[in-house]
C-alpha cells in the first residue's frame, strides 16, 4: 500500500520547515505509519527513528569498547555509553509527554535527548584528542533527533492557534 498523494503532501510540506528536508523525507516515507500519518504522529515517528538509531549506537559503542586498547578512547566510549543511555531515557520520555499532549515537555526532552550525541562527539574532542569512530553516527542521530524538535515546534504552533 503506498502512502496517499495527502500524506506525501504533508510530508512534504511540513519537511520543508526542518533543517534537513531530504533526511526528513526519507525518514518519514520509509515509515508505514506514514499512511495514515497527522502531524502529532510525524513526531512520534521521527522520535521513535531516533529511539531505534540510539539503540543501534549504543551496540557499536559496546563492541567498540571491546575492540579498543587505548585508554583515552575506551574512556570516551564510557562517556558515549552512559550519554546514549540518558537519550534513550530522554526520547522515550519525550514520547511520553506527547502523547498526554504535553507538548513543551516532549519538547525539553527532545532538547536533552540531542545533547547525547553531542556531548559523546565533544568527549573525543578534549585533549588530547582523538578521533571519534561514531562521528558519523552521532551526526546523523542529531540531525533526526533536531527534525523531531523541528516538527513538534510547528505541532506546538498549530495548538496554539
Amino acid at each position: 500500500m503506498a502512502i496517499s498523494n495527502k500524506n506525501v503532501a504533508l510530508i512534504q510540506q511540513v519537511c520543508e520547515k526542518t533543517h534537513d528536508y531530504s533526511l526528513c523525507v526519507s525518514s518519514l516515507k520509509s515509515d508505514p505509519r506514514g499512511l495514515k500519518a497527522d502531524l502529532k504522529d510525524l513526531v512520534v515517528i521521527m522520535m521513535d527513528i531516533a529511539l531505534v538509531k540510539s539503540m543501534k549506537i549504543l551496540e557499536l559503542i559496546i563492541k567498540l569498547k571491546k575492540t579498543a586498547s587505548d585508554p583515552l578512547v575506551i574512556s570516551s566510549l564510557n562517556v558515549c555509553s552512559s550519554e546514549y543511555g540518558s537519550s534513550m531515557d530522554s526520547l522515550r520520555e519525550a514520547i511520553d509527554a506527547l502523547e498526554s499532549n504535553s507538548y513543551k515537555e516532549s519538547y525539553g526532552q527532545l532538547t536533552f535527548a540531542a545533547g547525547g550525541p553531542l556531548s559523546c562527539e565533544d568527549t573525543f574532542a578534549e585533549p588530547p584528542a582523538r578521533k571519534s569512530p561514531l562521528t558519523a553516527v552521532n551526526a546523523d542521530l542529531y540531525s533526526v533527533v533536531t527534525i523531531a524538535e523541528d516538527i513538534l515546534s510547528i505541532v506546538m504552533k498549530h495548538k496554539s492557534l
